[in-house]
């Protein structure tokens, strides 16, 4: 690749990094996480995103699978929230990141209010015995 390109590469980059920081989407780690550099090579950011794209991919269609489930593995459903809200953070998607804690938020409610549900429900079998 020509000094040109690259540089134009990376004023590309850095322009939409910018943005992107600037519409609060990602934070300062995302920045930090596209410097990162491998011994190996130039491509160590890009294979980083690739393998969190996938990984993400795996996580929403497991979160599908459970929802689509008839009694829904609430703490399964954490499980997974916690991990793609963990790896989010750590390379700066500030809005993945925020979408799971909401969805942890919604999966501790819709929980205790099905717990609330099945303690009703076997109380009142209990009292009409």
């Amino acid at each position: 690749m020509a000094a040109g390109s690259k540089e134009s590469l990376l004023r590309t980059m850095d322009a939409i990094i910018t943005e992107l920081e600037q519409e609060g989407l990602i934070n300062k780690y995302f920045r930090l996480s596209s410097q990162l550099k491998e011994v190996n090579g130039p491509y160590f950011f890009a294979n980083l995103l690739l393998t969190f794209i996938s990984d993400t991919h795996n996580a929403l269609m497991e979160i599908a699978k459970l929802l689509d489930e008839e009694f829904v593995n609430f703490d399964a459903l954490d499980q997974i929230a916690i991990k793609l809200k963990g790896s989010a953070s750590c390379i700066g998607l500030v809005c993945i990141s925020r979408a799971c804690a909401n969805l942890r938020c919604g999966i501790d409610v819709k929980s205790h209010i099905g717990l609330k549900m099945k303690s009703n429900t076997s109380s009142e079998g209990y009292m009409q015995d």
